[in-house]
């Protein structure tokens, strides 16, 4: 009898969830000037990750970018979006063959179920972006504000406009996440956002002890798929170092590439280049006593070293890896490169800046820094310093690290930094839903303004219910 009155009890329960009214998505508008589709930028690509994780658990995304990349290379892509986006307009609009079309200052597109909006800015690089640019951003955020009616704005951008369209956000109900992905927003107070969160803990806790930044840790967003290769596909044969700069630690791999060498003439080495001039880097390299790294008429120190472009795609790089090398000298919030290393059974060899430890956790070696390098990212170490780096390496390379690769990528998959995510989100999330009202109150528009905008909102509304009702 029991039973079936539990049983009885179920079945009602089941009934009465599925005559509620559902509730809409959670719709997330996410602000950046700098674009998510900018390849040279970790933010960037894991932010696009993140984001797009989200819509596929049924959240509505929207993304308010400008053309704003770390190296302008990163904007190549838009050559060939802009393109894609004339070729649909001419075949909507076959009356205007051989006319210009219409133009917009912004480009709109969806990628990945994810709708985005792109401000044409004459500035391509965040110092560049001028006065004008910015009227334009801003103009096009309130807009998403009005008619997009987002339960929460999230993104970056430490620029004193951005922080405005946040507080822009805030007025109208609307709650702001920032993601924090690098150590260079110390003194901070983020005062317009109601959450910060950041891929490491160390990042975290860095900001917590010195600015007393409550930040929290969720991990990063990486897509196994996208940065794997097939075992079969894999013809390992070089040491690897990612985006050769001196605060990535360049003088540090040139020097273990060549102490290396010497001992092991047969293995190779590779840099990948992605932000700056690679040569130009090496040209002002120099030892502790100030001598320089190249000299005229010697002969090329670095002749163990290949040198690669930058790739859209990264599984190229790891297909020809043993081992990488992620000696960075300066706050690594995360180090991305090590963790797709490890989903590919690649250990690294590693600094423990920052968050590179729980980047790699147990698929990899983590040393000091040479202290030289330490005091000057542009100060080629000496050989006792980076002789515990070339005895690492050696015993890296006659290990097998499968075993400890997958053990330390179970704890960065995607899915988990995600439910990690949410546990913060959600509630922020919901507030938004409940409380927000993105057409009564402004912090830039006066009273009168935003009665203006909410009647021509209105109207716009009006108008768009009677062309459906027609149809």
């Amino acid at each position: 009898m029991a039973e079936q009155q539990q049983q009885e009890q179920q079945q009602q329960k089941l009934q009465q969830q599925q005559n509620a009214p559902s509730k809409p998505p959670y719709k997330i508008l996410w602000y950046s000037v700098p674009a998510l589709h900018d390849n040279s930028n970790g933010a960037a690509i894991h932010s696009k990750i993140m984001i797009e994780a989200l819509a596929a658990r049924g959240m509505e995304v929207k993304v308010l970018n400008a053309l704003v990349a770390d190296d302008l290379s990163g904007l190549e892509i838009f050559n060939r979006i802009s393109a894609l986006i004339e070729q649909k307009q001419r075949e909507q609009h076959p009356e205007l063959e051989g006319q210009p079309l219409p133009g917009k200052n912004f480009l709109q597109f969806i990628d990945n179920h994810v709708e985005y909006f792109v401000v044409k800015t004459r500035g391509h690089l965040s110092k560049d972006v001028t006065t004008s640019d910015q009227h334009l951003i801003f103009d096009l955020f309130v807009q998403l504000l009005e008619k997009f009616q987002p339960d929460v704005v999230m993104g970056y951008s430490g620029d004193f406009m951005s922080a405005y369209a946040r507080l822009e956000a805030q007025t109208r109900g609307i709650p702001c996440v920032y993601a924090l992905h690098n150590g260079l927003h110390r003194s901070f107070s983020f005062p317009d956002s109601d959450l910060v969160f950041s891929p490491s803990e160390a990042t975290a806790q860095m900001y917590r002890d010195e600015d007393g930044t409550d930040v929290k840790a969720v991990g990063q967003f990486i897509d196994h798929d996208r940065v794997t290769v097939p075992p079969a596909e894999r013809k390992p044969r070089y040491i690897t170092l990612i985006n050769p700069t001196p605060e990535k630690g360049l003088a540090i791999f040139v020097k273990l590439a060549q102490v290396f060498t010497k001992r092991h003439p047969e293995q190779k080495f590779l840099v990948v280049k992605s932000v700056g001039n690679y040569q130009a880097f090496l040209a002002k390299l120099h030892y502790k006593d100030g001598s320089p790294f190249l000299r005229v008429g010697h002969k090329n120190p670095v002749s163990m070293i290949d040198v690669a472009e930058h790739t859209d795609d990264v599984r190229q790089v790891y297909a020809l890896t043993k081992v990488l090398v992620t000696p960075s000298v300066w706050h690594e919030s995360w180090g991305c490169v090590a963790t797709e290393a490890v989903f590919n059974n690649i250990p690294v060899l590693s600094s423990k800046s920052g968050g590179l430890s729980e980047a790699i956790r147990e698929g990899g070696v983590l040393l000091d820094a040479p202290q030289s390098t330490q005091a000057d990212f542009y100060c080629v170490p000496s050989t006792k310093e980076i002789m515990p780096w070339v005895e690492a390496l050696e015993q890296m390379l006659s290990e097998d690290w499968t075993e400890r690769c997958a053990k330390a990528s179970s704890y960065n998959d995607l899915d988990q930094s995600i439910e990690r995510l949410m546990v913060y989100l959600q509630p922020i999330l919901a507030k938004g839903q409940q409380h927000k009202h993105p057409l009564t109150t402004s912090f830039y528009y006066s009273a009168k303004a935003m009665a203006r905008r909410r009647a021509q909102y209105e109207a716009e509304q009006s108008a768009q219910a009677a062309a459906v009702a027609q149809q």
